[in-house]
């Protein structure tokens, strides 16, 4: 089944349950450029989770205490931007997965009731579950990346791939050329990456029409413009019709 969600970029409590009344799969707190701190994610990790949204974070910082800390608080997904290196992704799984995968520090914390809830009894079933819950996905953005993406996809621990297509045209020299067939041919490459290894692929798209094509081509999962940019274009197509009705009358 496809997943459909969006870049939360607003904030405040009240827009995130909002979008938990939308039908969509997941959201995608922005903290690489949205204004978020960890107090405020965590608040709106929280809205999201009780509202039945799958509540994804896109990380400003990957040192390895900001990884850390926003899994404690409850983050089912990172979305990891800039990766450059296969070193950048092995220390992302290294402080992101327990072992036998990685390393990452035990403390218990909100997400199984600070070790009070039945399924975090049992050490060993506990972190498997949290290897499982919590994906680690970077971003495929920039053309080391793309060179670099039949490796990072074959690495245990990475969950999926999240494509930038501006940012990623951006480092092809064909900046926003979202037609381009040099474009094409990178995300084809990315998307059969994910499929060979197993791993999911999830792709940001700006219309309709790029999402509904990247769907039929086989992507998991459409990210939907930002929740900013989709409230403004509501409002201007609101505009537009109340005037075209005024001016019929």
């Amino acid at each position: 089944m496809k997943t459909f969600g969006t870049f939360f970029e607003l904030g405040g409590r009240g827009a995130m349950e909002s979008l938990c009344r939308t039908g969509l799969d997941y959201v995608i707190i922005d903290t690489e450029h949205g204004c978020f701190s960890e107090e405020t994610t965590a608040d709106l990790i929280l809205a999201a989770e009780k509202g039945g949204l799958l509540p994804y974070v896109r990380i400003g910082d990957t040192r390895r205490p900001y990884v850390l800390r926003m899994l404690d608080i409850g983050a089912r997904g990172l979305i990891v931007p800039y990766i450059r290196t296969l070193d950048q992704v092995r220390e992302l799984v290294d402080a992101a997965k327990f072992p036998p995968v990685g390393s990452r520090g035990f403390c218990p914390n909100r997400t199984s009731g600070w070790g009070a809830d039945a399924w975090a009894q049992d050490v060993g079933a506990y972190m498997a579950e949290c290897n499982r819950r919590c994906k680690v996905i970077p971003q495929c953005e920039t053309k080391e990346a793309l060179d670099l993406i039949e490796r990072i996809t074959a690495m245990p621990g990475v969950d999926g791939i999240f494509v930038g297509p501006c940012d990623l045209s951006i480092a092809l020299d064909i900046p926003l050329q979202f037609d381009n067939p040099v474009l094409h041919r990178a995300i084809e490459r990315i998307l059969q990456a994910c499929k060979n290894e197993g791993k999911e692929s999830y792709i940001f798209a700006g219309n309709m029409d790029n999402a509904s094509y990247w769907a039929e081509r086989g992507f998991d999962g459409i990210a939907y413009g930002l929740d900013a940019a989709v409230l403004i274009q509501a409002f201007r197509n609101l505009v537009h019709e109340f005037h075209a009705k005024v001016e019929e009358e």
